[in-house]
């Protein structure tokens, strides 16, 4: 089974950075928009995130509308992925449905 990570709808984004500040593994960031990016390998799977959006556009992959799972831009690699972390971001994006690959 796939991390569950998370998803992330730019378009209802604020960006009030609440996300970057809470998150343990730094895994997002304000992309060149000030929208929150989510930086898909550094994800601890925590969701304090989720938790701290004071407008409810990141959900755990698991609950995320269609409609956010399909949209572009809103995730990164930090580089590179080989052996079992590709193998996982592939699951990962299989089990949950998402659309685009990441910028």
């Amino acid at each position: 089974m796939a991390k569950e990570s998370v998803v992330i709808d730019q378009d209802a984004c604020i960006s009030c950075g609440a996300c970057v500040a809470v998150c343990p593994g730094q895994a997002l960031e304000l992309d060149e928009n000030g929208k929150a990016r989510l930086i898909w390998d550094k994800c601890t799977s925590d969701f304090e995130c989720v938790k701290v959006c004071p407008v409810n556009c990141i959900w755990q992959s698991s609950q995320a509308p269609e409609s956010a799972k399909s949209k572009a831009g809103w995730y990164r690699l930090s580089g590179p992925l080989s052996g079992d972390l590709k193998k996982e971001f592939e699951e990962w994006k299989s089990q949950y449905g998402i659309k685009w690959s990441p910028i």
